[in-house]
Protein backbone atom coordinates (compact mmCIF):
# COMPACT_ATOMS: atom_id res chain seq x y z
CA UNK A 1 0.00 0.00 0.00
CA UNK A 2 1.85 3.11 -1.21
CA UNK A 3 1.40 6.53 0.32
CA UNK A 4 0.40 9.79 -1.51
CA UNK A 5 -1.39 13.24 -0.61
CA UNK A 6 -3.72 16.50 -0.98
CA UNK A 7 -4.42 20.38 -1.02
CA UNK A 8 -6.69 23.13 0.30
CA UNK A 9 -10.14 21.51 0.56
CA UNK A 10 -13.21 21.83 2.74
CA UNK A 11 -14.70 18.54 3.92
CA UNK A 12 -17.85 17.57 5.76
CA UNK A 13 -18.15 13.78 6.03
CA UNK A 14 -20.45 11.57 8.09
CA UNK A 15 -20.38 8.17 6.42
CA UNK A 16 -19.84 4.92 8.33
CA UNK A 17 -17.53 2.57 6.46
CA UNK A 18 -16.60 -1.08 6.66
CA UNK A 19 -14.67 -2.32 9.66
CA UNK A 20 -11.40 -4.21 9.73
CA UNK A 21 -11.52 -6.59 12.70
CA UNK A 22 -8.17 -7.24 14.37
CA UNK A 23 -7.57 -9.03 17.70
CA UNK A 24 -6.59 -6.53 20.40
CA UNK A 25 -3.49 -7.09 22.49
CA UNK A 26 -3.14 -5.11 25.70
CA UNK A 27 0.30 -3.64 26.16
CA UNK A 28 1.43 -4.07 29.76
CA UNK A 29 1.43 -0.45 30.87
CA UNK A 30 -0.18 0.90 34.02
CA UNK A 31 -1.47 4.35 34.89
CA UNK A 32 0.10 5.87 37.99
CA UNK A 33 -2.09 8.81 39.02
CA UNK A 34 0.35 10.21 41.58
CA UNK A 35 2.95 11.26 39.02
CA UNK A 36 3.14 14.89 37.87
CA UNK A 37 0.73 15.50 35.03
CA UNK A 38 3.17 16.98 32.53
CA UNK A 39 6.88 17.62 32.28
CA UNK A 40 9.02 19.11 29.54
CA UNK A 41 12.73 19.68 29.16
CA UNK A 42 14.68 21.81 26.70
CA UNK A 43 17.18 19.58 24.93
CA UNK A 44 18.21 21.98 22.17
CA UNK A 45 21.76 21.53 20.93
CA UNK A 46 23.47 24.88 20.34
CA UNK A 47 24.82 23.59 17.03
CA UNK A 48 21.42 22.39 15.85
CA UNK A 49 19.16 23.95 13.21
CA UNK A 50 16.62 26.69 13.80
CA UNK A 51 13.41 24.86 14.60
CA UNK A 52 9.96 26.38 15.05
CA UNK A 53 7.03 24.75 16.77
CA UNK A 54 3.26 24.58 16.42
CA UNK A 55 1.31 23.05 19.30
CA UNK A 56 -2.15 22.35 20.70
CA UNK A 57 -3.04 22.24 24.39
CA UNK A 58 -6.30 21.06 25.92
CA UNK A 59 -7.66 21.85 29.38
CA UNK A 60 -7.70 18.90 31.77
CA UNK A 61 -11.06 19.97 33.21
CA UNK A 62 -12.34 16.54 34.31
CA UNK A 63 -9.03 14.94 35.30
CA UNK A 64 -9.42 12.47 32.43
CA UNK A 65 -5.91 12.86 31.07
CA UNK A 66 -2.94 10.67 31.89
CA UNK A 67 0.49 11.53 33.27
CA UNK A 68 2.55 12.63 30.29
CA UNK A 69 6.00 13.76 29.32
CA UNK A 70 7.05 16.03 26.45
CA UNK A 71 10.50 16.67 25.06
CA UNK A 72 11.73 18.79 22.15
CA UNK A 73 14.95 19.72 20.39
CA UNK A 74 16.29 16.19 20.74
CA UNK A 75 18.96 14.69 18.53
CA UNK A 76 18.40 11.12 17.38
CA UNK A 77 20.53 9.83 20.24
CA UNK A 78 18.72 11.95 22.82
CA UNK A 79 15.35 10.86 21.48
CA UNK A 80 16.36 7.19 21.69
CA UNK A 81 17.59 7.68 25.25
CA UNK A 82 14.38 9.42 26.34
CA UNK A 83 12.32 6.82 24.51
CA UNK A 84 14.03 3.93 26.29
CA UNK A 85 13.73 5.65 29.65
CA UNK A 86 10.03 6.43 29.49
CA UNK A 87 8.94 3.20 27.84
CA UNK A 88 10.71 1.31 30.64
CA UNK A 89 8.58 3.32 33.07
CA UNK A 90 5.32 2.34 31.41
CA UNK A 91 4.85 5.27 29.04
CA UNK A 92 3.74 4.91 25.43
CA UNK A 93 4.74 7.28 22.64
CA UNK A 94 1.68 9.13 21.31
CA UNK A 95 3.28 11.79 19.10
CA UNK A 96 6.65 12.33 17.43
CA UNK A 97 7.70 15.06 15.02
CA UNK A 98 10.98 15.19 13.14
CA UNK A 99 12.58 18.25 11.55
CA UNK A 100 15.79 18.85 9.64
CA UNK A 101 17.91 16.13 8.06
CA UNK A 102 21.05 14.10 8.70
CA UNK A 103 22.97 15.21 11.78
CA UNK A 104 20.73 18.27 11.93
CA UNK A 105 17.59 16.22 12.61
CA UNK A 106 15.73 17.11 15.79
CA UNK A 107 12.73 15.45 17.40
CA UNK A 108 9.81 16.59 19.52
CA UNK A 109 7.70 13.94 21.23
CA UNK A 110 4.92 13.23 23.72
CA UNK A 111 4.61 10.13 25.91
CA UNK A 112 1.58 9.17 28.04
CA UNK A 113 1.50 6.75 30.96
CA UNK A 114 -1.53 4.59 30.29
CA UNK A 115 -2.54 1.12 29.25
CA UNK A 116 -3.49 0.30 25.69
CA UNK A 117 -2.99 -2.08 22.77
CA UNK A 118 0.37 -3.39 21.65
CA UNK A 119 2.27 -0.69 19.77
CA UNK A 120 5.49 -0.14 17.88
CA UNK A 121 7.36 2.88 16.60
CA UNK A 122 10.14 3.45 14.09
CA UNK A 123 12.00 6.62 13.12
CA UNK A 124 14.77 7.74 10.78
CA UNK A 125 13.34 5.55 8.01
CA UNK A 126 13.89 6.18 4.33
CA UNK A 127 10.84 5.94 2.08
CA UNK A 128 11.71 2.35 1.21
CA UNK A 129 12.32 1.37 4.82
CA UNK A 130 9.07 2.99 5.88
CA UNK A 131 7.16 1.15 3.18
CA UNK A 132 8.70 -2.16 4.28
CA UNK A 133 7.84 -1.53 7.95
CA UNK A 134 4.36 -0.38 6.95
CA UNK A 135 3.75 -3.59 5.02
CA UNK A 136 5.14 -5.77 7.82
CA UNK A 137 3.09 -4.29 10.63
CA UNK A 138 -0.17 -3.92 8.75
CA UNK A 139 0.09 -7.62 7.81
CA UNK A 140 0.38 -8.35 11.54
CA UNK A 141 -2.81 -6.45 12.33
CA UNK A 142 -1.32 -3.10 13.30
CA UNK A 143 -2.89 0.20 12.29
CA UNK A 144 -0.86 3.30 11.50
CA UNK A 145 -1.87 5.95 14.06
CA UNK A 146 0.82 8.59 13.58
CA UNK A 147 3.16 9.64 10.77
CA UNK A 148 5.76 12.40 10.51
CA UNK A 149 7.76 13.16 7.38
CA UNK A 150 10.90 15.31 7.57
CA UNK A 151 14.12 16.05 5.76
CA UNK A 152 14.36 16.94 2.09
CA UNK A 153 14.94 15.45 -1.34
CA UNK A 154 16.51 12.00 -1.23
CA UNK A 155 17.12 12.59 2.48
CA UNK A 156 13.42 12.48 3.37
CA UNK A 157 12.85 10.41 6.49
CA UNK A 158 9.81 9.13 8.36
CA UNK A 159 8.81 8.47 11.96
CA UNK A 160 5.68 6.41 12.60
CA UNK A 161 3.59 4.77 15.32
CA UNK A 162 1.44 1.67 14.84
CA UNK A 163 -1.10 0.18 17.26
CA UNK A 164 -2.58 -3.32 17.14
CA UNK A 165 -6.35 -3.21 17.26
CA UNK A 166 -9.62 -3.22 15.39
CA UNK A 167 -11.26 -0.17 13.87
CA UNK A 168 -12.75 1.33 10.74
CA UNK A 169 -11.25 0.88 7.29
CA UNK A 170 -8.24 3.14 6.79
CA UNK A 171 -5.66 4.10 4.20
CA UNK A 172 -2.30 5.88 4.28
CA UNK A 173 -0.07 7.45 1.65
CA UNK A 174 3.32 9.19 1.70
CA UNK A 175 5.73 10.94 -0.66
CA UNK A 176 2.88 12.82 -2.34
CA UNK A 177 3.25 16.08 -4.18
CA UNK A 178 0.58 18.70 -3.54
CA UNK A 179 -1.28 17.60 -6.67
CA UNK A 180 -1.08 13.92 -5.76
CA UNK A 181 -2.23 14.66 -2.25
CA UNK A 182 -5.19 16.65 -3.54
CA UNK A 183 -6.11 13.82 -5.89
CA UNK A 184 -5.95 11.20 -3.14
CA UNK A 185 -7.81 13.50 -0.80
CA UNK A 186 -10.64 13.96 -3.28
CA UNK A 187 -10.81 10.24 -3.98
CA UNK A 188 -10.97 9.10 -0.39
CA UNK A 189 -13.31 11.77 0.90
CA UNK A 190 -15.72 10.94 -1.94
CA UNK A 191 -15.67 7.36 -0.60
CA UNK A 192 -16.59 8.43 2.94
CA UNK A 193 -13.11 8.66 4.44
CA UNK A 194 -12.06 11.52 6.68
CA UNK A 195 -8.53 12.85 7.02
CA UNK A 196 -7.15 12.17 10.50
CA UNK A 197 -3.50 13.14 10.06
CA UNK A 198 -1.37 14.98 7.54
CA UNK A 199 2.35 15.70 7.67
CA UNK A 200 3.99 18.16 5.31
CA UNK A 201 7.73 18.16 4.69
CA UNK A 202 10.11 19.86 2.29
CA UNK A 203 11.92 18.42 -0.70
CA UNK A 204 13.94 21.38 -1.95
CA UNK A 205 11.45 23.87 -3.34
CA UNK A 206 8.60 21.35 -3.33
CA UNK A 207 6.42 20.08 -0.52
CA UNK A 208 5.63 16.44 0.05
CA UNK A 209 2.84 14.99 2.16
CA UNK A 210 2.09 11.88 4.19
CA UNK A 211 -1.46 11.30 5.40
CA UNK A 212 -3.90 8.92 7.08
CA UNK A 213 -7.62 8.62 6.32
CA UNK A 214 -10.26 6.63 8.21
CA UNK A 215 -13.70 5.59 6.98
CA UNK A 216 -15.93 6.56 9.88
CA UNK A 217 -18.65 8.96 10.89
CA UNK A 218 -17.96 12.10 12.86
CA UNK A 219 -18.56 15.83 13.10
CA UNK A 220 -18.16 18.24 10.21
CA UNK A 221 -14.50 18.85 9.44
CA UNK A 222 -12.22 21.00 7.34
CA UNK A 223 -8.69 20.44 6.02
CA UNK A 224 -6.28 22.92 4.46
CA UNK A 225 -2.68 22.68 3.29
CA UNK A 226 -0.01 24.81 1.63
CA UNK A 227 -0.94 27.79 3.81
CA UNK A 228 1.44 30.60 4.67
CA UNK A 229 1.51 31.72 8.30
CA UNK A 230 -0.94 34.55 7.62
CA UNK A 231 -3.24 32.29 5.58
CA UNK A 232 -3.20 29.72 8.35
CA UNK A 233 -4.02 32.39 10.93
CA UNK A 234 -6.88 33.63 8.77
CA UNK A 235 -8.31 30.12 8.32
CA UNK A 236 -7.81 29.44 12.02
CA UNK A 237 -9.76 32.57 12.98
CA UNK A 238 -12.51 31.80 10.49
CA UNK A 239 -13.13 28.22 11.53
CA UNK A 240 -12.78 28.70 15.27
CA UNK A 241 -15.35 31.52 15.04
CA UNK A 242 -17.68 28.94 13.44
CA UNK A 243 -17.27 26.47 16.30
CA UNK A 244 -14.48 24.33 14.85
CA UNK A 245 -11.60 23.01 16.98
CA UNK A 246 -8.08 22.55 15.65
CA UNK A 247 -7.24 18.84 15.94
CA UNK A 248 -4.03 18.63 13.94
CA UNK A 249 -1.42 21.02 12.52
CA UNK A 250 1.80 20.39 10.62
CA UNK A 251 4.41 23.04 9.89
CA UNK A 252 6.94 22.49 7.12
CA UNK A 253 9.43 24.38 4.97
CA UNK A 254 9.50 24.64 1.19
CA UNK A 255 12.52 26.50 -0.08
CA UNK A 256 12.82 29.57 2.15
CA UNK A 257 9.15 29.62 3.09
CA UNK A 258 7.12 28.02 5.86
CA UNK A 259 3.79 26.37 5.13
CA UNK A 260 1.07 24.79 7.25
CA UNK A 261 -1.42 21.95 6.87
CA UNK A 262 -4.24 21.65 9.39
CA UNK A 263 -7.45 19.83 10.28
CA UNK A 264 -10.41 21.28 12.18
CA UNK A 265 -13.51 19.51 13.55
CA UNK A 266 -16.81 21.11 14.53
CA UNK A 267 -17.53 19.76 18.00
CA UNK A 268 -17.68 20.74 21.64
CA UNK A 269 -15.03 19.89 24.21
CA UNK A 270 -12.79 21.28 26.92
CA UNK A 271 -11.05 24.62 26.55
CA UNK A 272 -8.07 24.54 24.19
CA UNK A 273 -5.34 26.79 22.84
CA UNK A 274 -3.00 26.61 19.85
CA UNK A 275 0.17 28.44 18.92
CA UNK A 276 2.44 28.36 15.87
CA UNK A 277 5.69 29.93 14.69
CA UNK A 278 7.25 29.56 18.13
CA UNK A 279 10.98 29.40 18.72
CA UNK A 280 12.22 26.81 21.20
CA UNK A 281 12.26 29.42 23.95
CA UNK A 282 8.78 30.67 23.11
CA UNK A 283 7.45 27.12 22.96
CA UNK A 284 8.97 26.37 26.36
CA UNK A 285 7.44 29.55 27.79
CA UNK A 286 3.98 28.80 26.39
CA UNK A 287 4.25 25.22 27.56
CA UNK A 288 5.04 26.31 31.11
CA UNK A 289 2.25 28.89 31.10
CA UNK A 290 -0.49 26.60 29.88
CA UNK A 291 0.49 23.54 31.90
CA UNK A 292 0.50 25.75 35.02
CA UNK A 293 -3.10 26.63 34.09
CA UNK A 294 -4.13 22.97 33.87
CA UNK A 295 -3.72 22.41 30.14
CA UNK A 296 -2.13 19.29 28.64
CA UNK A 297 -0.07 19.22 25.47
CA UNK A 298 -1.85 16.96 22.97
CA UNK A 299 0.00 17.74 19.74
CA UNK A 300 3.31 19.28 18.67
CA UNK A 301 4.91 19.82 15.27
CA UNK A 302 8.55 20.83 14.92
CA UNK A 303 9.70 22.29 11.61
CA UNK A 304 12.41 24.35 9.94
CA UNK A 305 12.48 26.54 6.86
Amino acid sequence: MKLRIISSILLTIATIGTTITVPTQVHAQETIPNEPSIKIASLIATSGPTTKYAAIWQKDSNQKTFPSVARHGMTSGQFQSEFDKYVSRGYRLTSVSGSGSGRQTRYAAIWEKRSGPAWVTRYGMTSGQYQAEFNKYTQQGFRLTHISGYGSGNNARYAAIWEKGSGPAWVAHHGMTSGQYQSEFNKYTSQGFRLTQVSGYGTGNQARYAAIWEKRSGPAWVARHGMTSSQYQSEFNKYTSQGFRLTHVSGYGTGNQTRYAAIWEKRSGPAWVARHGMTSGQYQSEFNKYTDQGYQLIHVSGYGQ
